[in-house]
């Protein structure tokens, strides 16, 4: 699909309803700009991996030593909702 779209004075940009339905781009959805030559390639931005999570959890602090059971649990729980939030906006 190719189309024409204005900057606003505040340069923001306001993408096509069915460009965003075909690509399941809803409000709040980051999306990264990459320059390409004469133009800008948009891309939507993937949801953080499990790994990445358990990174986050590990540098707040919490996974540098044992965990306990609920801490395993929350991990999991986080995981899950993340996985499921996902699954809904889809």
């Amino acid at each position: 699909m190719t189309t024409t779209i204005s900057v606003s004075p505040k340069r923001q940009v306001e993408l096509p309803k069915e460009f965003c339905e075909r690509k399941r781009i809803k409000p709040g959805t980051a999306l990264r700009v990459t320059e390409v030559g004469n133009g800008l390639y948009v891309t939507p931005l993937p949801g953080p991996t499990e790994n990445e999570l358990k990174k986050v959890i590990a540098a707040a602090g919490s996974l540098r030593r044992q965990q306990t059971p609920e801490e395993k649990e929350m991990v999991r729980q986080a995981i899950a909702d993340y996985r499921a939030g996902q699954r809904k906006r889809r």
